[in-house]
């Protein structure tokens, strides 16, 4: 069985509107360019998103109006959204570069360059809260404490 083939039968296996919503929710993803051609393992992720957000379940129902359609295939667009942010949601658990100010205070980090760095505070289970510039524990000015401080001394986690 080809990947093609392999991803098409887990698609067959949804229900209609969950079938549906998956297929607009694919056509969202590869006209953004986040994927050429999906596998299983993706179709299999959006089935689950689609039980677990409400918004994804509402029925599409095209009726050959092109603003009724367009709004009707909302549900695929809200899919594509929700796993955008489950993948947001593990970068920045498992992907994204900390920095820890000397204090001890861990961030995640965004940079943007060699020069430009952004500080985030990190939620209690990793997620990226609040940008800052200043440590508000030692009130540090984040960036110059990075910049003077060598590779290996404070350094990336």
């Amino acid at each position: 069985m080809s990947a093609q083939d392999d991803w098409l039968a887990a698609l067959q296996e949804c229900e209609d509107n969950e079938r549906l919503v998956i297929e607009i929710c694919l056509s969202v993803m590869r006209g953004r360019g986040w994927i050429e051609e999906p596998d299983r393992a993706l179709v299999t992720t959006l089935r689950r998103l689609y039980v677990a957000n409400e918004i994804c379940q509402v029925t599409v129902q095209f009726n050959g109006d092109l603003m009724h359609d367009l709004c009707a295939g909302r549900p695929g667009e809200y899919l594509a959204a929700a796993w955008e942010r489950e993948c947001e949601e593990h970068w920045e658990r498992h992907e994204a570069p900390c920095w820890s100010c000397p204090c001890g205070v861990i961030y995640g980090l965004i940079t943007w360059g060699n020069a430009k760095v952004a500080f985030y505070t990190l939620t209690e289970d990793g997620l990226f809260d609040e940008q800052v510039a200043d440590c508000p524990s030692c009130r540090r000015h984040l960036a110059r404490v990075r910049r003077e401080t060598g590779p290996g001394q404070l350094g990336l986690f």
